[in-house]
């Protein structure tokens, strides 16, 4: 499945073709591959290899180890699924802004870069929400998403699966958030397209992340907004996710 391309540094700068390539594809596919090549993203990027790395190594502990991560409120701290060979790690967008964030000693190392992840990846998010609240009509009221220092439930997850090929991982399902951005080296997301109402892999595209259009934002929407239906399969290889999640409601 080929998804349309959407030029961050173009969106920033309001262009206005490009804003409403974002609003049409926001409300009939829901998602797309975003384009961060550019000045203001440049520095974020090459932080991901590190955090890559260091997170392969922290799955790779004793499960002891990394339960001491684990965490009862959701979208907070590690999580796995042996029977599916899938582990996560959810780190709290709260507590890092406060400074409670507890980091595993191996993520300790890469602690800024996954700073600057987070950060930049919740600032784009925010202006693509930004440009989607106001370009609809009549637009949406932009108190869902322009204060960055009330971050909600926002969490950046680290991912790792290495499942037998073809194993499903996660059924259908809808993202509940504003918007997710996800970060990927292997095809591993299918999408039911909306006209055909097919299942169909999402390829890897230049190495570009995917956003999709989340529960909440077709929700406060009234509907305009499209979510789509996707599910995850494990792919030849073992796949290492970074992801974020732009989720502004409470805890």
């Amino acid at each position: 499945m080929q998804l349309e391309v959407l030029n961050y540094e173009r969106l920033k700068a309001q262009d206005n073709d490009e804003v409403q390539k974002l609003v049409r594809i926001s409300s009939n596919a829901g998602i797309f591959f975003l384009d961060l090549s550019g000045p203001s993203t440049k520095d974020f990027l090459a932080d991901l290899q590190p955090i890559v790395h260091a997170q392969r190594k922290f799955f790779a502990q004793k499960s002891e180890l990394k339960l001491a991560y684990a965490n009862d409120l959701e979208g907070r701290g590690y999580d796995s699924f042996d029977e599916l060979f899938v582990q996560r790690l959810k780190l709290s967008r709260e507590e890092q802004i406060q400074g409670t964030l507890n980091l595993p000693t191996d993520l300790q190392k890469v602690e800024a870069n996954l700073a600057n992840v987070a950060s930049s990846t919740d600032a784009v998010l925010r202006d693509l929400s930004m440009l989607l609240c106001k370009s609809l009509d009549p637009p949406v009221p932009t108190a869902v998403v322009d204060n960055p220092k009330n971050p909600g439930r926002s969490n950046m997850c680290l991912g790792l699966a290495t499942a037998p090929a073809g194993t499903s991982l996660m059924g259908s399902h809808l993202d509940e958030d504003l918007l997710t951005i996800t970060f990927y080296d292997e095809p591993f997301l299918e999408v039911l397209e909306r006209t055909s109402q097919e299942w169909k892999l999402v390829e890897v595209f230049e190495n570009l992340p995917i956003v999709n259009i989340g529960d909440s934002f077709q929700s406060v929407s009234n509907g305009r907004l499209f979510t789509p239906f996707h599910r995850v399969k494990q792919s030849q290889r073992e796949i290492n996710l970074v992801m974020y999640d732009l989720n502004v409601g409470s805890q």
